[in-house]
C-alpha cells in the first residue's frame, strides 16, 4: 500500500475475558494491542490487528499447541468451512481518535486425504497460525466468501476505509 511503518509487537494477554461474540472479541483484542503501543508513539497512528478462526463446530481456533492439535483442527475442515475474523484498530493518542471494526471471511473446503494432511503438517506452515493453516497455495479451499486479505491476516479494504477517514 506504499505506507511506511514500524512493526512493534504488543505482547498483550489475548484472553477475551467474558466476551463471547467473535466480532466483539476481534475488536477488543485489536484495540488492546493498539492501545498498548500507542503511548510510545503519541503523535503517530498505531494499528492493532488480531486474526482468529471459528471452526465449523463453533470452537475458536487459536495457534496450535503442537502437531496433534493442528491435525485435529485441520480434520474439521474436510468438506466443511471456517469463519476467519480479524479485528482492526487504528489509534492516535495525541488526536484522541480511534477507529475499531472487524472483518469476517468464510472459507469453504473440499475433502482431502490423510496423506495430504500429513504432507501439509510436514511443511511446518501450520506453526504459529490461527486455525493451523495458511491460505496461500492451499489446495483444499473450494471457495472464499469475503476479503481474501483478511484470511492472510490484514483486512486491507477495512484498513483503506480507516485511512480514508483520517485523510
Amino acid at each position: 500500500m506504499g505506507i511506511n511503518f514500524k512493526a512493534v509487537p504488543s505482547e498483550i494477554d489475548e484472553n477475551p475475558g467474558s466476551l463471547k461474540k467473535p466480532s466483539a472479541i476481534a475488536k477488543y483484542i485489536a484495540l488492546k494491542k493498539a492501545e498498548k503501543i500507542a503511548p510510545d508513539f503519541p503523535d503517530e497512528w498505531v494499528l492493532g490487528c488480531d486474526t482468529f478462526v471459528i471452526l465449523s463446530n463453533g470452537e475458536i481456533s487459536l495457534k496450535p499447541k503442537d502437531r496433534a492439535d493442528a491435525r485435529r483442527t485441520i480434520n474439521l475442515y474436510r468438506n466443511s468451512h471456517c469463519d476467519v475474523y480479524s479485528g482492526l484498530a487504528l489509534v492516535n493518542k495525541s488526536l484522541n481518535k480511534k477507529f475499531v471494526h472487524y472483518e469476517k471471511t468464510i472459507i469453504y473446503f473440499n475433502d482431502f486425504s490423510d496423506d495430504e494432511r500429513e504432507a501439509y503438517l510436514d511443511t511446518d506452515d501450520w506453526k504459529g497460525r490461527s486455525g493451523s493453516m495458511t491460505i496461500e497455495g492451499n489446495k483444499w479451499v473450494k471457495k472464499i466468501k469475503g476479503d481474501y486479505w483478511n484470511v492472510v491476516g490484514l483486512p486491507v479494504e477495512l484498513l483503506k476505509d480507516f485511512l480514508g477517514k483520517i485523510g
